[in-house]
């Protein structure tokens, strides 16, 4: 009886590892995906609005840029400075 007993242990723990190994994966993949479904890959309103918030600083920076660009070559290194400063900080 006590041989079964340790016979039963090593086949539990033989495939603890597997099986454990199987749930890790599939909670893994579960948190990747943010909770959404495979099929829900439709846009929300959420990333609409976060596009156009894009572009509005994409067109910021453009200007931001061609503004320098067109000023004295030898003062655009303080002002690069200036420039680094104001883009780690957020608007």
């Amino acid at each position: 009886m006590l041989a079964s007993t340790f016979a039963g242990l090593y086949i539990l723990a033989a495939l603890a590892c597997p099986v454990g190994m199987g749930l890790m994966m599939w909670f893994m993949s579960k948190g990747m995906m943010g909770g959404k479904s495979r099929g829900d890959s439709a846009p929300n309103r959420q990333d609409g609005q976060s596009l156009a918030t894009l572009k509005a600083e994409q067109a910021r920076l453009a200007e931001k840029i061609s503004a320098l660009e067109q000023r004295d070559p030898s003062a655009q290194d303080e002002q690069s400075a200036d420039v680094e400063q104001s883009e780690r900080t957020p608007a």
